[in-house]
């Protein structure tokens, strides 16, 4: 029975709300949390997030309510150590280092679009450093050589975390990269970026031993709320839960010719996530924010813009059809 089952279970007999939240079931009758009665059974959450860390392979794993933001921060802070860090990094991981009030040393290239390398921490290591902290994939869809960071870092005692934010939906289509949760020491999820879940939710998984994965822990429930939400882990329960089926690997796979389609018309660049294409306007030579602004006027809303380029993201929710939509789209603005 999933997390939701048993969430439905328990708002059907809770009939009589003498407790928080104040809407009283009334906005949501999900939206259940910190009940002390036994009306809601302990093992479900476990049961729930077992089956992730199985479906992901990785020895632990926890719910989060607080984005990955709050498990990046966790496992840094967790760390205890100065780090090195891509420059490109979410703000989530320079405010890990902040609240541990250690240093840490940016690598990579400042706005480019690869992740950084064995030889870019290779570098910059120093005898005070515990941490390497690598984003992976990048916002425009590279992944790092997670595999041989992995080696590098177990072979000089560093503690390897890996924010893969955009990285949730990896392993569940016959194109798409394999996951990295089985390769780092932590690493975490964004479900509600690239999976079927309601937005701030996350996963934060672990490979330590079982001591040292508690630990772990201790850190998230300092940096979370005290009061998660169970309708937002349920969300989480379904996303995984619809990610592992046929089904959705069916649906990636018929994304992917009309995709590879779409960057043989058009100069996108040439990632490792086909699900995230990215159109070099530079390329192009137009103006990616003006560009952005008739596909907005089309009714087509990328994820994001920069200076040079569009990034744009499909999921398991879209079609062969979304993805012949933005070619139109596309075609009528750059005619314009």
């Amino acid at each position: 029975m999933s997390f939701a089952d048993e969430l439905k279970k328990a708002a059907a007999r809770d009939e009589l709300r003498l407790h928080t939240p104040g809407h009283k079931g009334k906005l949501s009758p999900l939206d259940l949390t910190e009940l002390t009665d036994d009306s809601f059974p302990d093992f479900a959450l476990g049961s729930a997030q077992s089956f992730a860390a199985k479906t992901y392979g990785a020895k632990h794993l926890r719910y989060l309510c607080g984005g990955s933001s709050q498990g990046v921060k966790s496992a840094v802070y967790y760390g205890g150590g100065s780090g090195i860090v891509d420059i490109n990094s979410h703000r989530s991981v320079f405010d890990g280092f902040k609240l541990l009030s250690k240093p840490c040393i940016t690598v990579g290239e400042k706005n480019g679009v690869f992740p950084i390398t064995v030889k870019d921490i290779d570098g910059a290591l120093t005898p005070d450093i515990k941490t390497v902290v690598v984003t992976s994939p990048t916002y425009y869809g590279y992944c790092a050589d997670v595999v041989g960071i992995r080696d590098y870092c177990k072979k000089k005692g560093l503690l390897f975390i890996c924010d893969s934010a955009h990285g949730a939906h990896f392993g569940f289509g016959e194109r798409l990269p394999k996951s990295v949760a089985p390769y780092c020491d932590i690493c975490n999820l964004s479900t509600h970026k690239t999976l079927s879940a309601l937005t701030q939710t996350a996963l934060m998984l672990d490979n330590l031993s079982d001591s040292e994965s508690e630990k772990l822990h201790g850190v998230v429930d300092i940096m979370g709320s005290t009061s998660p939400s169970y309708l937002l882990y349920a969300s989480i329960d379904y996303a995984v839960r619809r990610a592992a089926t046929e089904e959705t690997r069916a649906h990636y796979d018929a994304l992917c010719a009309p995709i590879e389609q779409l960057k043989r018309e058009y100069p996108f660049l040439n990632n490792d996530d086909y699900t995230r294409p990215v159109l070099d306007c530079t390329a192009l030579g137009v103006s990616s924010v003006e560009l952005n602004k008739r596909l907005c006027a089309l009714g087509v809303y990328p994820e994001r813009v920069d200076e040079k380029r569009i990034v744009f993201i499909f999921t398991a929710e879209d079609t062969p059809g979304e993805v012949i939509r933005l070619g139109d789209a596309l075609h009528k603005a750059l005619e314009k």
